[in-house]
């Protein structure tokens, strides 16, 4: 438990003399009696290590006995008859180190023992919120009375807790080695297993046969298996259609080890076999994904890393027909944003979009070692989009985006209209044998004291090596 016992140490030395209620995930009801697979809260397993529901850690670094304590469901012999074992008040202690544990439902009463004399509780938002803010003013009265303070000040530990799980310790980085490992393999198969006739759901199922038979509990996020044009949709997760002879499929999907998450995509031709223009996208995706690497290093950063993308993008869809003007006014312009509409990349860990901040006080969060996130510039042609409006006015992405961020996305499409109004536009006709063509191309990345090391690049990216792979026969039972 050494790891937990670290991160908490590390949580612990920045919240000081307050006092912080951390909340577990709860079940979710599917229909009826049943429940949703439970997975655990990211933030709350980070500092236990914990992975049952209806659970809250108190953290209370000053406190002379008990700065770790767990609150759990107790042991029920008939509960656990249906729903299977608790670790309970004495598991809490003895399995996960906690210095004391209680009952879940002595949350309030501990609480409000706990809050006197303090003047900070960290909470998250949501139902925990609730039961600190009521322990409060219950305590209001006599605190008043007595002359003991209560908390004035309420803080949202979500900030401190992404900080801390942007740097990885040893622990965890070899369960995020562990989970690349199994997704590299399975990948590998999908791509020895897909060929025109079968269904998408066909290929992941050999995909996260894998994932299971290696020792993956789930899958990082839902898995993405789009053939053909349905690899225009970024998070396309039906996964019924038939893949025909010609298609691509484009598959983006994580085993989950140990909590943690690899993230890969791929884009292989079904038959085997690149159509030249098939290729040629494929080629500039993969220009790019070369490019972001550059500043994939301690000092660089994921804002640099897609502005050197989307500059080889960009070059590469000028050079392809694809875009109307040349390239320094398309990305003026940025009209790439037609293709290519995504970040290039983002934190990887106990979440597939893991915690943390892309920019601190509007400046690009430099890279440090043991820092993880993916790579992962794409193409996508529409299949029904043949003709494309483009407008004449030079625009800048980050501000657009800080405004969606600051306004929402109904005020800044307001605006951004209003922007537009009256300026040029040109009217392009998107070139017919590019149309149905997605691609994408992502690899997990670790900083390192001298440079970066990229997990996942045991799974080929080279077209001619793809080829290769897809050529291999299966080695799952057809």
């Amino acid at each position: 438990m050494s790891s937990f016992t670290d991160r908490r140490a590390d949580f612990a030395a920045v919240i000081g003399d307050g006092i912080a209620v951390i909340p577990a995930a709860v079940e979710q009801v599917r229909n009826d009696d049943v429940h949703h697979e439970f997975r655990q809260d990211s933030s709350f397993f980070f500092l236990t290590g914990f992975t049952e529901p209806d659970a809250v850690a108190v953290l209370d670094p000053t406190h002379p006995t008990e700065r770790y304590v767990l609150f759990v469901r107790p042991r029920d012999r008939e509960r656990e008859i249906w729903d299977g074992y608790r670790a309970g008040v004495e598991g809490a202690i003895e399995r996960y180190d906690a210095d004391a544990a209680f009952p879940i439902g002595d949350l309030a009463d501990e609480l409000r023992r706990r809050l006197v004399g303090r003047t900070r509780v960290y909470v998250p938002p949501g139902r925990a919120t609730e039961t600190v803010t009521s322990a409060i003013a219950a305590l209001a009265p006599l605190a008043q009375r007595f002359g003991r303070p209560v908390p004035a000040e309420v803080v949202d530990p979500t900030p401190v807790l992404a900080e801390l799980r942007q740097r990885k310790h040893p622990e965890e980085l070899a369960a995020l080695r562990t989970a690349c490992d199994i997704s590299v393999e399975a990948h590998a198969e999908a791509m020895r297993f897909a060929r025109p006739g079968i269904a998408e759901f066909q290929v992941q199922a050999a995909m996260e046969y894998v994932f299971r038979q290696r020792g993956s509990e789930r899958n990082g996020y839902p898995s993405i298996v789009a053939g053909g044009p349905n690899a225009c949709v970024l998070h396309y997760v039906e996964n019924d259609a038939l893949l025909g002879d010609g298609d691509l499929l484009l598959i983006d999907a994580g085993a989950e080890y140990g909590h943690h998450s690899a993230d890969i995509t791929r884009t292989f031709p079904v038959n085997g076999r690149f159509s030249p223009e098939q290729r040629a996208v494929y080629e500039v995706v993969l220009a790019a994904h070369r490019a972001a690497f550059d500043h994939a290093g301690p000092g660089g950063s994921l804002p640099a890393m897609h502005d050197a993308a989307v500059a080889v993008l960009t070059e590469g869809l000028v050079d392809l027909g694809l875009l109307p003007l040349g390239v320094d006014d398309s990305l003026a312009m940025a009209h790439y944003r037609e293709f290519f509409m995504h970040g290039t990349g983002h934190w990887l860990g106990l979440d597939v979009h893991d915690a943390g901040s892309l920019r601190v006080d509007g400046e690009p969060l430099a890279l440090e070692p043991g820092m993880t996130f993916t790579i992962e510039p794409g193409l996508y042609v529409a299949p029904d989009r043949e003709t494309v409006e483009f407008t004449k006015l030079a625009v800048d992405p980050n501000e657009r985006l800080e405004r969606r961020l600051l306004l929402g996305a109904a005020e800044a499409d307001r605006l951004e209209a209003e922007e537009a109004e009256g300026a040029e536009t040109i009217t392009f006709e998107v070139p017919e044998a590019f149309r149905g063509i997605g691609v994408r191309i992502e690899d997990d990345v670790l900083v390192t004291a001298d440079g970066w090391e990229n997990l996942t690049a045991a799974l080929p990216v080279d077209p001619d090596e793809v080829e290769a792979l897809c050529a291999e026969s299966p080695r799952l039972p057809l």
